[in-house]
Formats: structure tokens, sequence, C-alpha cells
């Protein structure tokens, strides 16, 4: 497996993803019931899902007021699924349902599922509230539309709030590892382009058949002190993620939860070209709000940028910089974009700018080293994820792509091996990360050694059928040569980013 494959992960991140635009049977899960109803035969119109999710979608109002959404039901007793991080904090809370009825939770009863971030709330009402359907099947099989619907924080009397909804696409499983920034993923195995806001915690994330595969966690992002405004403004850096339905139907089955649900288990299908229309009356910018906020340009550049609107989205980062020269993150999207138009020295550029301003800025040492190993420069990727790897030690993704540069460029195997290990101790079931260890202790010589990594590979993923064949290339020997190539000193090259007197740590 070469280097270039798994870059495709990093750099989908910066180059364009694709234009926005363009029978299921009874399962019985014990002892958590399951109800399987039959899934309509066309996908609906986004009107028809916007209206659907308002009967389930709900306000959970606290001091940072937050989405649910409501999944079962047993008697009077309804069950909204929702962020952990949303109650995390023992509080007062309450869950407003789309009628206007508010309801109180009692915080001892709420269940904060293990290892993930999901809770369960649940309220009491004589009421007949609409349940979400879920829906479990592979996701990621290819890029779909899908949908966020919640409550943005507001100020605003409730019966004067919006409801957003935001259409978006699913980011497809191959480019994941652009997207995974935190060691610790809380369960975080969904990303999406969509445009969320605070207040969409927890916040169902919606097919095109109105059913619901993932709950929303956060969108990626920084918050920046303003010293003449003297305030603190978030600024969105990246795209939203969250956590599939089918994890935490796996969890509440184990936990033996005993809840009933509305389950559906085959995709939906294509769009029509009327359907992929109906999509287009929701894509929208809103205006900036504050032409004078360098935060509110770059945010309103990020919107651009999500939507694939690359060349405005400069014209928005070039004005947050106009502003605020020093303004990193505005420097930073603005390398993201210029990458994703093939303007790979300039995006460069604009990454160095902001490590400049900000040198403990990992994720643009992240982006420039996949651009730089993209362009066939692992000298200069080695040194940049280096530096990730002093900034964000628990980067399991660089240690990963660290591995691979010291396997295919340098063939620097015992490194490699080394960074595998850290990358597969931040993350046991990384099975990429053992593949990789599996061909460095091949190349070793290791063959025993190398077929145990690629075992685990194949736990991890049992119908990967590139796991599979890889297994079966170690078991026969197979493995074609890797090309060597005439390299500088690698440790001399390394040297060239550590303070002067300070001896490289090829590790870190």
């Amino acid at each position: 497996m070469k280097l270039k494959n798994f870059l495709w992960g990093f750099l989908n991140f910066l180059l364009p993803i694709k234009p926005l635009l363009l029978a299921s049977s009874l399962l019985l899960v014990t002892p958590t019931v399951i109800v399987l109803t039959q899934p309509a035969a066309l996908a609906l119109m986004a009107d028809e899902i916007k209206q659907i999710s308002t009967e389930f979608t709900v306000l959970i109002d606290a001091i940072n007021p937050a989405s649910g959404v409501i999944i079962s039901k047993k008697k009077d007793t309804y069950y909204v699924l929702t962020a952990k991080h949303v109650v995390e904090t023992q509080d007062e809370y309450a869950i407003i349902t789309q009628d206007g009825e508010r309801y109180e939770i009692d915080y001892q009863r709420i269940i904060k599922l293990p290892g993930v971030d999901l809770a369960v709330l649940e309220f009491r009402s004589n009421q007949n509230y609409q349940l979400a359907t879920l829906a479990d099947y592979n996701y990621q099989a290819e890029f779909r539309h899908v949908f966020v619907s919640g409550w943005p924080e507001s100020r605003l009397p409730l019966a004067e709030r919006e409801r957003l909804f935001s259409p978006g696409l699913l980011i497809n499983q191959d480019y994941e590892l652009a997207f995974i920034k935190d060691p610790v993923s809380n369960g975080y195995e969904l990303f999406y382009n969509n445009i969320t806001k605070l207040g969409l915690s927890g916040a169902p994330v919606l097919d095109t058949q109105g059913r619901v595969i993932g709950i929303h966690g956060a969108s990626e992002g920084t918050k920046i002190y303003d010293e003449e405004s003297n305030s603190v403004a978030r600024v969105s850096i990246g795209f939203s993620y969250g956590i599939p339905i089918n994890t935490f139907l796996e969890l509440a089955n184990k936990l033996n939860m005993g809840l009933n649900f509305q389950l559906e288990n085959s995709p939906p299908p294509p769009l029509t070209q009327k359907e992929a229309f109906s999509i287009e009356a929701y894509l929208k910018v809103p205006e900036t709000g504050d032409i004078s906020s360098a935060a509110a340009w770059a945010n309103h550049g990020n919107h651009l940028y999500r939507l694939e609107r690359f060349e405005e989205a400069l014209v928005a980062f070039e004005a947050s910089i106009k502003i605020r020269e020093n303004f990193y993150p505005a420097w930073y999207v603005k390398g993201n974009v210029l990458s994703a138009l093939g303007r790979y020295d300039a995006a460069i550029d604009a990454y160095k700018k902001t490590v400049k301003i900000k040198p403990d800025f990992y994720l643009a040492w992240r982006d420039k080293g996949a651009l730089f190993a993209y362009l066939d420069e692992p000298y200069e990727a080695l040194i940049s994820f280096n530096q990730v790897i002093r900034y964000k030690p628990d980067d399991f993704a660089v240690w990963y792509l660290r591995g691979n540069i010291l396997t295919t460029n340098f063939q620097d195997y015992e490194e490699a091996i080394a960074a595998y290990d850290k990358a597969i101790q931040l993350k046991s079931d990384f099975a990429d990360a053992w593949i990789g260890k599996g061909e460095a202790l091949y190349r070793l010589g290791n063959y025993e050694k190398a077929r145990e990594a690629a075992q685990e590979a194949v736990k991890l993923k049992p119908n990967d059928p590139e796991v599979l064949s890889f297994l079966n290339a170690l078991e026969e020997h197979s493995l074609p040569p890797i090309p060597v190539e005439l390299i500088p000193n690698q440790r001399e090259v390394e040297r060239r980013s550590y303070p002067p007197g300070k001896q490289p740590n090829f590790l870190w």
C-alpha cells in the first residue's frame, strides 16, 4: 500500500470533493426491541424532509441551549437522543417540543453512553409526538446528501426562534482521515459539510428519506480574542462531524436499554433531478453580519468554502486579513481554498504565514505536511508532521502518515514501526495503522510479526477486500518491492526545523 493512496484522505480536505448539487427485512436484536417499517420507494423533496424533521426535532433549553431528537416511547414516556456534552454539567434542563410545550428533565435519569458523545433524556407527556425513523446502513458507501435539523443558539423569545435546516454532503469514508483531528474521537465517524451553528449539538443528521443516520456533535472551529471589542469570537475553520446512529444502536443493545425504535436498513435511492434541485433553495450563505469584523468575514468565507464557491471564499478571507493582518484562522482556511483551486505554492505560503503568526496551530502544520507529501516532497512533509507531533502528540493520524513516509520514502522501517505503534497506542482499532506496521515488518523480513499485524487489521475490518488482499500477499510473500532512490541524510533534513542546540529526535 502506497503513501499516495493514504494522502487522498488529507487532500480531499484541501481539494474539491464533488459538486454539492447533482426492500428491508425484519431484524430483531435482543434485548433491545427494534421495529422495522418498510422504507419509502423514493427519496423525498427537501421541503418534505424539513417538515418531517419539524415533528421530532426538539430544543433542549439550558444555559447553553442545544437540540435533540425523539427516538422512542414507552407508555407516556418519550426518549430523546442528543449529544452528551449538551448535558455534561448537572443543571436544570427542559425539552421544548414542536408544539411549544415545555417538559422539565430529571437530571438523575439522564443516560450518558460510555465512550461516545451521546446521551438519552426522557420526559413524560400524554401528547402524541412523532418518533423519528432511524436508518442503519452503510452510510459512507458513496457521497450522499444529508440534512441537519436543529435550533441555533438565540437570545430571542422561543416563539421568535427559527429552526435551522441545513443541507450538505456526507464525506466518503475513504476521506475520513482528513477530518479526524481529535485523538479522543468520542464516536465521531460522520463528517459532512453542512453549515451548522452553536445550539445544533445533538441535532439529528437526516438522509434523503428523512431518516436519522446520526447525531450532530460539533463544527470544527477555534475561539479568537478580539482586543478592540474585548470579546471572544468563534471562527469556523473546517467542516462538521457527528456520531453514526448505528453506534448508538450497538450501545443500546449492549446496555440492555430495552427501547423500541422505528428502524430501516435500506439505503435511500439516488436523487432525481427534481429532488436534487429542491435542495438548492436551502444552499444559501447568510450575509456578513459585521463588515468590520475579521471573524465575521472568516466565517462567511468558511460558508462559501463548504459550498465550493472557492473564488468568493478567497475574497472573504482577503477581507478578513485586510481588517486584521495577523488573523491566523483566515490565513489557514485561505490555504485550504488555494489548495482546492490547485494553487499549491500559494497555499503553502498561506500555511507558512499561519504558523508564523501562531506556531502551535497544528492544523496548519498538518495540512501543509499533507500537501507536501502529495507533491512528492517527503522531507518537507516529515518536518511539518514532526511539528504537529510537537504541539499535538496524540494526533494518531499524523503518526500513521509519518510511518507511511518513513516506510515509502526513507525505507526506515524500524522508525516507521515505532510511529505505527504510537498510532495504534492512541487508537487501537485503527486498521490502517496495523496494515502499515505489517508492511514495515515484512520489509524487515519479520514475516511472522507481519502476519500478526495483518490479522489484527482483519479483525477490525473482516470484510474489507484491501485488508484481505494485504493478508494474502503477506502469506504468499508477494508484496512488491519498494523502489529505492538515492536520498540525502534525512536526519540532516530534519535538523532544519529544530531550535539551535536541540538534538533532533526522529520520533519526538
